[in-house]
């Protein structure tokens, strides 16, 4: 996620986030998990969703996870908590507006690799407290935090030998409607 790139923190997320700040109800998960999705981001924000409420690869809405036959090699990776870097302050510009952030970037890029077929259409990063893929038939026990579409909207499509690089940024400010 670019420091110009819009966001959304799911319903999901937020609920996840505040059991651990300032309830201390559930423990800070470590290691956090990238992930990559498939749904075009006009989707997820277009009107008549409710996008708060989006999960992943089940649910109302469902924000779809990079999967099947096509995508061989394709798994979360794990990025602990030690490799974020600490939190700095700062303007961005998103649209027409400078708002004011503070931020943590991961210290490396995740990066994912096409090992055999086509993985199509990738619009973006996920944040889960997971490796395991959720599904409504497996049930694992899993919490997208949040999710980023790549800066400039557009998918990514990635065939055998190809890699793509991440670097996860977590920032405060809201993405200005």
């Amino acid at each position: 996620m670019s420091s110009t790139s819009p966001y959304l923190f799911p319903q999901e997320g937020l609920n996840y986030l505040l059991n651990i700040s300032p309830r201390a109800a559930v423990n800070i998960p470590n290691p956090l998990y990238v992930g990559l999705f498939t749904t075009p981001w006009t989707n997820i924000t277009s009107s008549g969703y409710s996008n708060i409420a989006a999960t992943l690869n089940t649910g109302t809405f469902n924000i779809l996870e990079v999967s099947g036959t096509g995508a061989s090699g394709y798994n979360r990776l794990a990025i602990s908590g030690a490799g974020w870097n600490a939190s700095t302050t700062g303007s961005v510009t998103i649209g027409s507006n400078t708002i004011s952030v503070q931020q943590t970037t991961y210290s490396g890029a995740a990066t994912f690799t096409c090992t055999s077929g086509t993985w199509s259409s990738i619009y973006g990063i996920f944040i889960a407290t997971s490796g395991q893929t959720y599904s409504q038939s497996n049930g694992a026990s899993m919490t997208v935090l949040w999710y980023a579409p790549f800066a400039d909207l557009n998918p990514v499509t990635l065939a055998s030998g190809d890699s793509l690089a991440v670097t996860p940024t977590w920032q405060s400010a809201p993405y200005p409607a």
